[in-house]
């Protein structure tokens, strides 16, 4: 019984980290109200989720607001820039499949999309980690985010399922019943908790692209042009 009520009981241990969760969600909602703020939101969700499921030293608020204000223009613009590309995506599948039948070369314009959709829904899902984690310029980190996400396609295909799962739940339980148990819990930890299960996969991808100030210097200029070649943020 005297473990019980250690703070390093494991229960004790669940309980704050969900309580960190639940305060970092509520951040990134508030955050994310004015809309183009989303990308620099979701980088310094990353960035908060990333140091804790490493067990480091984390002060949620002081590191949210410092990643925030780090990365607020890059993540604005890649930001823009997916939901602008995302937008033409949707419109033009749109046009494509409601004509089809009086444009039989509309089919084919259809697969296309779908596949662009699939290439834009892997690079979305890195993207803002990959923000969270190195320095680089806003088109060098969308290009990483794609090189990555086909590189590592198990990963990837794990970490899409994690961040579509719950809402997909949710969102079959309003269709259907006008109501979801789960929207309650989706409001309270919907962002946090995906992001925190993705951290340790981002955690074990990111590994390999990090390289220590004394290999960079024992590099060929041309052999210090990787996949990602600006370092590591300090964290």
């Amino acid at each position: 019984m005297k473990g019980l009520f250690d703070y390093d009981n494991g229960f004790f241990r669940t309980l704050d980290k969900l309580g960190s969760l639940f305060i970092l969600n509520l951040i990134t909602l508030v955050c994310s109200i004015p809309l183009f703020t989303v990308g620099a939101t979701f980088t310094a969700l990353y960035y908060v989720t990333m140091k804790m499921v490493k067990d480091e030293e984390t002060y949620i608020l002081k590191d949210f607001f410092r990643s925030f204000r780090q990365n607020f223009r890059q993540g604005t613009i890649i930001w823009l820039i997916f939901f602008v590309a995302g937008s033409i995506l949707y419109f033009d599948y749109r046009i494509a499949s409601g004509n089809r039948d009086t444009f039989p070369a509309a089919g084919v314009f259809v697969v296309l999309i779908m596949a662009c959709a699939i290439f834009y829904v892997m690079t979305l899902a890195y993207v803002f980690p990959v923000l969270a984690k190195f320095y680089n310029t806003v088109l060098q980190t969308v290009k990483n985010a794609l090189l990555m996400s086909i590189r590592h396609f198990p990963y990837t295909l794990a970490i899409v399922f994690i961040n579509v799962v719950f809402p997909v739940i949710t969102l079959i339980g309003l269709i259907k019943n006008g109501q979801s148990l789960l929207a309650p819990l989706y409001i309270c930890l919907g962002f946090a908790v995906p992001a925190y299960a993705n951290s340790y996969l981002f955690n074990k991808i990111f590994a390999a692209y990090i390289v220590s100030e004394d290999e960079v210097a024992a590099m060929e200029p041309d052999d210090a042009t990787g996949v990602v070649d600006e370092g590591k943020k300090e964290q």
